[in-house]
Parts: C-alpha cells; structure tokens; sequence
C-alpha cells in the first residue's frame, strides 16, 4: 500500500533480529536511496525469499524512487533528467522522463518537465495559510459539529 510500518514494531525486543533486513529497506525507501536498496535487496534476497516476501520488496522499488523523486523536487528548483538519473540510478534519461511525467501526473511532485532541454522545472510552494482556505476548513468543521449537537438534541427531545 505504500505505507511505512512504525519504527516501535522494529525495536520489539523479540523482532529485532528477524526483522533488521527489513528496517534496512524500510530506511533506505524513507531516504529514496535507490542504489542503496538494490544493495539491500541483493545482500538479503535469501531472507526475503525464506519469508516469501522478495515479490513484496520489490514493489517497493516506486516508492524508492517517488520517496527520492519528492527529496530532489523539494532540494532543487531546477535539475536537469541526467542528474536524476544519476541520483537515483536509473537505466536512461527517457526512463527517467517517464518517470517524472508520472510522478507529476499523480500528484507526487510539484514541477514541469522541458522536454526539449531534458530539464525537470519544481513549481514555487504556495503557502496555504496566506489564503482563505485554512477558514473554510475550520467554518465546515465548525457546521458539522453544530449539525451533530442539533441533531443530538433532536434526538433526545423526539424518541
């Protein structure tokens, strides 16, 4: 699902050690360390196997590279498709504009591909409490808890 297990499985006491290779990877998708992980997944493909998880991990090759996608898109305004290929050791630069078409296309990062100068362009973050958005929130929150107590009075009044 694309979900990171809490750090507090990993430290049980009876879990430490069964489970280190996998508090590897789960680290090494957190930082987007692609090279990393192929280290990783090599080094215990025996255990993942053993466990009947290998087709597991993976999967976790996107989330390796979106989690690294997002780290390149927040650290550089403007980096051209070879670097990222490089940072996250993919096989090509067309490769690697796919990916980030993708990326963009679901919402990952915020940014612009030149295909022409193979360059990716982050978008500026807009801050969200400049606008009236965080208010709305608050007043549609506000509406449904009124909305229940209402209706909880009702409730109590008229069995």
């Amino acid at each position: 699902m694309g979900e990171i297990p809490h750090r507090s499985l990993f430290m049980n006491k009876d879990f430490v050690k069964p489970l280190g290779p996998y508090l590897q990877i789960v680290n090494c998708v957190k930082q987007g360390e692609m090279e990393k992980f192929r280290q990783l997944l090599q080094k215990n493909a025996s255990v993942f196997s053993a466990d009947k998880n290998m087709a597991l991990v993976h999967r976790l090759k996107h989330t390796v590279i979106k989690f690294g996608l997002k780290k390149i898109n927040i650290s550089y305004s403007k980096i051209s498709l070879q670097d990222i290929k490089s940072k996250l050791a993919l096989e090509s630069v067309e490769e690697t504009e796919q990916i980030v078409a993708k990326a963009i296309r679901d919402g990952v990062i915020e940014a612009t591909i030149n295909h022409d100068e193979l360059y990716m362009q982050s978008l500026s973050i807009v801050d969200q409490y400049a606008s009236n958005d965080p208010q709305q929130v608050l007043n549609k929150r506000i509406e449904f808890c009124m909305q229940l107590h209402n209706d909880a009075v009702m409730a109590r009044t008229y069995p």
